[in-house]
C-alpha cells in the first residue's frame, strides 16, 4: 500500500478532533447580537466637528484625511468630488506647503501619496470619477 493511500485511509487529528466534538444544535444559539456589539450607524451625530480620535492619541491617517476635506477653508486646495466617492487634490504645490506639514508632521508629497496609495486608494485618470 503506497504511502498516499494509508494517508487517505487514516483520518488526521485534527478529523478525529471535530468528528468528536458535539455538533452546534441551531435551536441553542443565542439570537443576535451574541457578540455584544452595537450598531450606532443609525445614530445622528450631534457634533460633527468633534475630533473622532481621543485628545491623548495621535489620530491615524484616515482620520486626518477626513478631517481636511471636511474643511471648508481648504476647498480651494482639497476637496470631495461632486458624486462623494473620490477626492481631489486641486493645488498640490499649496497642499505640500501647508496642509501636509499641518496634519502629518512633515512636507514630502511622496510620503503622503504613499501612505494614500498603503490604505488602498487608486489614482483615477480618466472615467467619470476622475
Amino acid at each position: 500500500m503506497s504511502k498516499a493511500d494509508q494517508m487517505q485511509q487514516t483520518p488526521s487529528k485534527a478529523n478525529r478532533a471535530c468528528k468528536s466534538k458535539k455538533s452546534i444544535d441551531p435551536q441553542n444559539i443565542a439570537p443576535a447580537p451574541y457578540f455584544h456589539y452595537t450598531d450606532r450607524s443609525r445614530e445622528v451625530d450631534e457634533d460633527p466637528l468633534t475630533p473622532l480620535a481621543p485628545p491623548y492619541r495621535i489620530p491615524n491617517f484616515l482620520v486626518k484625511l477626513f478631517c481636511i476635506l471636511s474643511r471648508d477653508d481648504l476647498r480651494h486646495i482639497i476637496k470631495w468630488l461632486p458624486h462623494g466617492r473620490s477626492w481631489r487634490i486641486i493645488d498640490p504645490v499649496e497642499f505640500e506647503m501647508s496642509v501636509i506639514p499641518t496634519y502629518f508632521g512633515h512636507s514630502s508629497m511622496n510620503s503622503f501619496l504613499r501612505q494614500v496609495n498603503g490604505w488602498g486608494f487608486k489614482r483615477m485618470t480618466q472615467g467619470r470619477n476622475k
